[in-house]
């Protein structure tokens, strides 16, 4: 299955005659892909969960779990993708792939990763150039993630729904 949102594009209408796609980082979120309060206790066990629960609600990126989780190893080899707000951002860039997986879920209990806490975690999963999603989802989470308190709110979060209408409460355009 393919991330429905991923594909899809909203019409500005701002200006007449003109269209300018655009969207919201809300509108990437799927309730089926937020990992809410997560029991695990390494941030390469968090990275096993976010991949296991794209794989087990039906999205089928173009190789087995264990190449993605493979490629994702090696990318954090090359450098960590942890932020010093707390955001982890693994991914995956797959050859021969079009389309956008975003993960997200929060630690059920502190996780210190190279001497930082980790609060938010988001797996994506892309083409090998990144395709037109990974940059602008990036720079919206690190917006959002700059903010202390909302990302408390966040990472507060008891199931994917109260996580989804916290990100619409601050919703960023992804441009």
């Amino acid at each position: 299955m393919a991330c429905p949102m991923a594909c899809s594009r909203l019409v500005d209408s701002r200006e007449p005659g003109v269209h300018n796609y655009y969207m919201n980082l809300s509108e990437l979120l799927e309730s089926s892909l937020i990992l809410p309060k997560a029991a695990c206790t390494s941030k390469d066990e968090f990275i096993s969960k976010l991949l296991d629960k794209i794989y087990s609600t039906g999205y089928e990126p173009p190789l087995p779990a264990r190449d993605v989780l493979r490629i994702i190893q090696m990318r954090e080899e090359i450098g960590g993708t942890m932020l010093p707000s707390g955001l982890s951002v693994p991914h995956a860039r797959l050859k021969e792939y079009d389309d956008f997986i975003l993960a997200i879920g929060t630690p059920g209990v502190p996780i210190i990763h190279q001497g930082i806490q980790l609060r938010l975690m988001t797996l994506m999963i892309s083409s090998q150039s990144g395709g037109p999603l990974y940059l602008p989802v990036l720079a919206a989470l690190t917006k959002i993630t700059r903010d202390r308190e909302y990302l408390s709110l966040l990472c507060n979060a008891d199931t994917p729904e109260q996580f989804i209408d916290l990100v619409k409460e601050r919703d960023v355009e992804l441009t």
